[in-house]
């Protein structure tokens, strides 16, 4: 029988950072809801300017049938809730390092 229960804690591992090509990157290991041992890696790209996410990916089922999972929606929770202080954090940073790039020139 398949479980579709959220577990308590589904995040496992959780990193904010920033990639000067892409944006500011949250993204987290999840617990899978179906199978107690699995975890999936899930990403989201958010715009360095707006903080909206411009790309997001999961590497499960659902989402290589192209449907948004529920692995990326408690992402996007997240990043609307808890995570507000250190993405902002890593976009200032991101802004910090592409100001200085533009002064060397």
């Amino acid at each position: 029988m398949i479980s579709t229960q959220i577990p308590k804690n589904p995040i496992k591992r959780l990193d904010v950072f920033y990639n000067l090509s892409e944006g500011v990157i949250v993204s987290a290991d999840i617990q899978s809801k179906s199978r107690a041992n699995l975890v999936h890696y899930t990403r989201l790209v958010l715009d360095p300017l707006t903080l909206k996410v411009a790309k997001a990916s999961c590497d499960c089922e659902a989402s290589a049938f192209g449907k948004k999972c529920w692995h990326v929606k408690t992402l996007e929770e997240l990043v609307k809730t808890d995570l507000k202080n250190e993405i902002e954090k890593a976009r200032q940073e991101m802004l910090q390092t592409e100001e200085d790039i533009a002064n060397w020139g």
